[in-house]
């Protein structure tokens, strides 16, 4: 092909396979410049395979953001995080192997390369946290590099190094149409996007004392037109919790708990929106329909 031709549009899924809290949806938000993922330093937070959609004039990248993979006693939600991982990678035509470098690789790292080992699909070894001063694993990693088609060492937080890796996996992907409409950024519904947010700010405020079978019902999202012709966006959501004593630890002395919880939320939500939003937020036991 000519120098001067015009290049094939490009498009596919590439899919972020890790152990838990590598970065993978840090860098997935910061790709698609969108929260997308919800970040927490709780472990598996991440419980689906969200697609968060990065366009440029040459390709488009679908991102799959998985669950990481981690080691601890077996249950049935780790079982289904954990399949959910290997299931990501039916069907994508790159992978990224999103790896920290500040951590020491354990049985974690063993779990992942196991996995990968059972995919054909180009690699990219994704080196996080490049602004980091201490990384004392880098070197090993960078050892690894002929395993891989390239490898990219990003900050998310930074933006790093962000539109080299895009350039890197635009140049693996199929020439192909794209995938998604050009003013989408993911495939998660609204309503799932309002759920996701109240639950990040559970896990914040609240750390390892929450179990991970917290979840959220969205039971209202309703826009009133004020009489001066402002929007409002109206709210009502419930998190619902295993055990009396897990709602009691939410909802707090006072409500100081949940009120924390839903202010933050809904200034997320107002972002998310771009619009006034009033969030009522409740707790409720319901361990039947938690995963």
């Amino acid at each position: 092909m000519d120098a001067s031709s015009p290049q094939p549009f490009r498009a596919g899924l590439a899919v972020l396979i890790g152990r838990t809290n590598a970065g993978k949806s840090s860098l997935v938000n910061a790709l698609v410049k969108s929260p997308v993922s919800i970040v927490t330093p709780k472990p598996q937070t991440t419980r689906h395979s969200i697609h968060g959609v990065v366009h440029r004039p040459e390709g488009q990248i679908v991102l799959v953001d998985t669950p990481g993979l981690f080691k601890t006693h077996r249950s049935a939600l780790v079982d289904r995080l954990h399949a959910r991982a290997r299931a990501a990678l039916e069907g994508i035509d790159v992978v990224l192997h999103v790896v920290d470098p500040s951590r020491a690789p354990g049985a974690e790292e063993e779990m992942v390369g196991t996995l990968l080992a059972t995919v054909t699909q180009p690699r990219i070894l994704c080196l996080t946290k490049s602004d980091v001063r201490r990384r004392p694993h880098l070197d090993a990693w960078l050892e690894r590099s002929s395993q891989y088609q390239a490898v990219v060492d990003v900050s998310a937080q930074s933006r790093r190094h962000l539109e080299t890796l895009i350039s890197a996996v635009l140049k693996l992907l199929p020439v192909a149409e794209p995938l998604y409409p050009a003013e989408q950024t993911t495939n998660a519904s609204r309503e799932f996007r309002i759920g996701e947010i109240i639950r990040e700010k559970v896990y914040l405020f609240t750390g390892e004392e929450v179990p991970y079978r917290t979840a959220v019902r969205v039971d209202e999202d309703r826009t009133h037109v004020t009489e001066a012709g402002n929007e409002v966006i109206h709210i009502s959501a419930t998190i619902l919790v295993a055990h009396d004593r897990y709602k009691a630890m939410l909802i707090g002395a006072g409500g100081r708990m949940v009120q924390e919880i839903k202010s933050a939320a809904a200034r997320d939500l107002r972002r998310l929106r771009d619009k006034r939003v009033v969030l009522k937020l409740q707790v409720a036991v319901d361990d039947k329909t938690l995963d």
